[in-house]
Formats: structure tokens, sequence, C-alpha cells
């Protein structure tokens, strides 16, 4: 539940936590926790990667998300660059085998029973969109509508895709899971949550731990299913993201604003994550709809703002959590002086 403090959490990769003087002046500028994509680490890392941040951020709170009941695309060697009207191959992959150029591989068995053509997909919380073409056996052909540049491991979404074939947890993570937990990490967000059964099953299988388990909102069961969710899970997380390809993007500041007052009367925390400060990525500026994104949470009472490609693989980290920590400073200042007049 929000204590009326905001705080700060970032994304951090493999290599940003050996780097220890950066890790340590991401903590100096207001980072107080981290986020751990366990798409891109590997099972035997968490327990050596858990350490080094422990060393360099005392205190700190540790957070791993998994990959959930999502479609991924598997490690690509190089990115590919796609230009609109480009066809692509993608078929399901169940031995996480590399994508190609020639070929997409989709981390979930049977895809090409449950899509049609004329269906869309979008990678990458919709950085690329295409529609499917034709389906051939166990290949997809896509034609590219909306072209971008797809890299390792990116999300895939398909409208109206019925995703409750899928189980809640994957191998992969629950060998995750387990790692995490004996790493000593503070929260699981487990990703695609569509009802409080797969956070009851991410319970069950830690059970036993003080490991907390949030839920990540990010589908449109998991909207039609808030509710039981919000009671079931440790905490949200609203992951505007991939949420933004499930429903109208014009629906999410009012999703989001529902989640939190709903979490609020609950006694949940949240987190609210994804294009906070998208544009320092590459700049060392913010836009002011970004510097107003980050107030909105703020007035609405999140717990948390999360960074995520923006210190995971932007230029300027240590800048964005500098502005975010001081934002929100102000911010709730403001408030509080509004409160008091």
């Amino acid at each position: 539940m929000n204590t009326g403090e905001t705080r700060v959490m970032a994304t951090v990769t493999a290599t940003i936590v050996k780097n220890r003087d950066l890790m340590e002046r991401m903590h100096a500028a207001g980072m107080e926790g981290v986020r751990i994509n366990s798409a891109h680490i590997e099972p035997s890392d968490m327990p050596q990667l858990t350490a080094d941040i422990r060393h360099c951020c005392p205190g700190i709170t540790v957070l791993m998300d998994t990959k959930g009941p999502e479609m991924r695309t598997t490690a690509l060697g190089s990115p590919l660059t796609l230009l609109d009207g480009d066809r692509i191959h993608i078929i399901s992959d169940t031995d996480d085998t590399p994508s190609t150029p020639e070929c997409i591989r989709i981390n979930v068995p049977d895809l090409e029973k449950h899509l049609s053509i004329g269906q869309t997909i979008r990678f990458d919380d919709g950085a690329i969109t295409a529609t499917i073409s034709a389906i051939e056996g166990n290949s997809i052909e896509l034609t590219i509508l909306s072209g971008g540049i797809l890299g390792s491991r990116k999300t895939m979404t398909a409208e109206n895709f019925d995703s409750r074939y899928l189980p809640a947890i994957s191998r992969r993570d629950g060998l995750n899971i387990r790692a995490a937990v004996e790493a000593g990490i503070d929260i699981i967000a487990h990703s695609f949550v569509r009802s409080a059964d797969d956070v009851r099953a991410v319970k069950e299988l830690i059970k036993g731990s003080d490991v907390k388990v949030y839920a990540k909102i990010e589908c449109r069961q998991a909207l039609d299913n808030l509710d039981e969710i919000i009671r079931e899970a440790d905490g949200i997380l609203v992951a505007r993201g991939d949420l933004g390809t499930a429903i109208d993007p014009c629906l999410i500041p009012a999703v989001q604003a529902d989640v939190i007052l709903r979490c609020r009367r609950a006694g949940r925390p949240t987190i609210v994550a994804t294009q906070i400060l998208q544009s320092m990525t590459t700049s060392p500026r913010p836009t002011r709809a970004e510097l107003s994104d980050i107030a909105l949470g703020v007035m609405e009472g999140t717990d948390w703002l999360l960074l995520c490609g923006e210190t995971a693989q932007g230029q300027y980290p240590v800048e964005c959590i500098d502005i975010m920590k001081r934002t929100i400073e102000i911010t709730a200042k403001h408030n509080l002086q509004c409160k008091i007049s």
C-alpha cells in the first residue's frame, strides 16, 4: 500500500551490474529498486547477479519478472531490419532454437493452430506491426505493415489471441523462479497474468519463502479478472507496453488510474512501467510530457515508477534516475502543500 512516497526502480542487465561504478552512481542518484528481466538471463546467473547487486547497492529491492504465458521471439544473432511490405516467416519453437532472418521462432507450441489469416501481429510492444498473409503447416507468413528493427527475445502479441492454452508457468519460468528465490530476491513479477489462478501457481511454486508475487497487468483477460487478481497478488505492476497492444492505447491512462485506485483501496502496492522516459534512451533531456507522466503516477499514488529500456539499453541511465527522482520529490512536495492549504 502506498505510504505517500513513490520510489524509483530501474531495469539493469548483467553488463550494467558488472559495472560497479555505474551501479553505485545509479543508486546514489535515487534508484531504490532494480528489475531483472529473466528473458535475458540464465537461471545459473541469478545467485551471482543478485549478490553483485546487493554488494553495490545495500538495502535495495530486487525484482525479477518472468516470461509468463507470453509469446516471445528466440535469440537473434544480430538485429533484423524490417521494412514495410517485407515478408517474414514465424514458427513455433519449444527448444529455444535461435531465430534467423529467414525464420523467426516464437517460444510457444502449436502457434499455427491458434492464429488465422488477416490477424494483426505486433512485436516489441507494438514497435513493429504485421498481418498474417498465409499459414502453411507450421509456417506462418507475415507481411510487415509498419517496420522497425527486431532484436532478440522480443515480445509478440496477436489481435484477439486466446492464451488460455498456454501454461501459467513455463519450464524456463520454473527454473528462473526457483533460482531467484534461492538467490534471495524480494519480488517476482509474473507476466501476462490472466486470472488469480496464475498468481496462485507462482505462490505454490515458492511456498515457504518470503518472496512477494506481483501480477503484471498487460492483457485483456487481466482486466476482466482484475479484482480477483488484486485480492490474490501481493502487488500489481501496470505493464503499459504490452497492455497498449492488447487494448486501445487511449485507454491506458484511465486503466492505470483505475488499477492504482483499486489497489490502494485493497492495500496492495503498485508499480507503473514502460516508456516513462522513453526519449531519454538517446537524449540527455526528457520531454515535458514525460515529466507530466511521472507526476501523474505520483499524484495517483503509485508506489514505484519503473524505468525499462531507458536504463537497460539507454545512453543516460544515471540522468534518467536523477530526473525521475527529482520530479517525484517536487510533485510530492506540491501535493502536500495543496493538501495543507
